[in-house]
């Protein structure tokens, strides 16, 4: 994993508002929540808000294990990333065929894909994705060991998925061949072939009896980013022999399907760039200093912060909700697919025993009247100037823990595009007409009948992969909102 903190400027403390509310939210659902944490539901809500928060640390992360694939594999260019496509092939050899495929008049071998139709033919997307056609310029590298049994297919089959990722970060083809190819996709369910060189035909020829066979095709110059089917469908890729002697009145086939697939990518990125690419593993760790949240809750309260009596276990307030506000720009950045994007939040937590864990933040309670009206907070390439996340749970694991020097430390990562950014569950919409629609599902297609009023769930399940730069947003100050519930000033009789 390659990582980088870049120290800004320390700290800036801009003025703190404090103010008193009830929560956000219908009263019942406030009681609910109460209800759920054990507390009385008569306890008063507040809120602080902590302005001019600016990280002590932050941090990009790139990982570079490729990434396995197992329904969908993505090959090209996209956002200044380059997606390489990675098979492995495991087979017992037909001796027959390979005799043949040695001594014949005429060979050859390809490997096609199916461009996956689902994400070419949904129309919710609004961009044009089809036709497409280039002189696509290949690097096709491969290795090819060769055993004498079963036993050695079987050995090789036995390796993790972990195990395999792990060397293809270190590997070393035996031989890498340019070639250009006429890529011409008019439909969403066009076949692509990748006719192998001559120098790979010499290769197989070598292999007597049991095969393993691994291939990466690298397309560094392509504009375009292809979607195939992964192994794990009824289209799934195949690697085909052909062997045609004089005198032959039909073609001799041989096919198998890959092992294993995954995508190797490739970041254009500056390694210590504050920059988040969709559908990989990269991500942004950022941590805030403790103490102007510490201070402002003494101010708030008159009390002192962190408590530290007994275990130092703080349950003077519960945390209902906690929420990071940061202005947000757009202009350094670009997504394919036109669509606003989610912005995934975690926070890092400590554990009794001292140990730090990670806990994904749920994005649960959002004013939907300004939902309607403004669209949610928590997407980028959208309207407005700001993006906010839900960071409850780190909250609260900070103010219990805070006299053991819990950090306020976070992760973002890109999610999936959205569909409908204004509607308050990210995924329903009211039919106004009578609908049939149809899904493909494990290659088979579903039709489904909606009536006039039904609610229809649109929810894309495939990335956009594109490129948000997040240095700006992370250097201008941040807003930290806390709403607490609080047991002081006798609320819990």
């Amino acid at each position: 994993m390659k990582k980088k903190f870049v120290l800004l400027s320390f700290l800036l403390i801009g003025a703190l508002a404090l103010s008193a509310c009830l929560f956000d939210s219908d009263e019942d659902g406030l009681g609910n929540w109460l209800s759920d944490q054990g507390l009385p539901n008569s306890y008063k809500v507040q809120t602080v808000s902590i302005n001019g928060l600016v990280p002590s640390e932050v941090g990009a992360y790139r990982d570079s294990t490729p990434l396995i694939m197992n329904s969908r594999i993505a090959f090209g260019n996209s956002a200044n990333m380059s997606h390489e496509m990675a098979l492995e092939f495991l087979y017992v050899a037909d001796t027959s065929f390979l005799n043949r495929f040695k001594n014949a008049d005429t060979i050859g071998a390809y490997i096609s894909f199916n461009m996956y139709a689902p994400f070419y033919k949904d129309k919710n997307i609004p961009v044009e994705r089809l036709p497409i056609k280039e002189k696509l310029k290949v690097q096709v590298s491969w290795t090819l060991r060769k055993g004498k049994s079963k036993a050695f297919v079987d050995s090789l089959a036995s390796v993790s998925d972990s195990a395999w990722q792990r060397g293809m970060q270190n590997w070393e083809p035996d031989l890498v061949v340019d070639t250009t190819y006429s890529i011409k996709v008019k439909k969403a369910d066009t076949l692509v072939y990748f006719d192998m060189p001559e120098a790979f035909l010499d290769s197989i020829k070598t292999c007597d009896k049991a095969c393993h066979l691994e291939v990466r095709f690298a397309a560094p110059e392509t504009e375009n980013l292809y979607r195939f089917y992964a192994k794990e469908n009824k289209k799934d890729p195949v690697f085909r022999m052909r062997a045609v002697k004089e005198g032959d009145t039909l073609n001799y086939f041989k096919q198998y399907p890959p092992c294993r697939m995954a995508n190797v990518v490739i970041s254009n990125d500056c390694s210590d760039c504050l920059v988040l690419h969709g559908g990989v593993k990269d991500s942004i760790v950022f941590e805030y200093p403790a103490e102007p949240v510490l201070n402002a809750l003494a101010e708030f309260y008159g009390d002192e912060f962190p408590y530290k009596e007994g275990d130092g276990y703080d349950v003077r307030q519960a945390v209902v909700l906690a929420q990071l506000t940061f202005a947000r720009d757009d202009s350094e950045s670009e997504n394919y697919l036109g669509l606003p994007i989610l912005v995934a939040a975690s926070s890092f937590a400590d554990s009794a025993s001292g140990k730090e864990y990670r806990i994904s933040e749920p994005y649960t309670r959002f004013d939907k009247k300004y939902v309607v009206a403004n669209g949610h907070q928590n997407i980028v390439f959208y309207g407005g100037d700001s993006l906010t996340l839900q960071v409850t749970q780190g909250l609260r694991n900070f103010l219990n823990r805070a006299s053991n020097g819990a950090k306020l430390k976070f992760m973002i990562n890109l999610s999936y595009p959205q569909l409908l950014d204004n509607d308050s569950s990210f995924q329903t919409r009211i039919v106004e007409e009578e609908l049939i629609k149809k899904r493909v599902f494990n290659g088979d297609t579903i039709e489904m009948k909606y009536a006039k009023g039904d609610t229809v769930y649109k929810f894309l399940s495939y990335y956009d992969y594109a490129r948000y730069d997040f240095s700006t947003m992370m250097q201008k100050p941040a807003t930290l909102k806390l709403w607490l519930a609080t047991k002081r000033g006798g609320d819990d009789e």
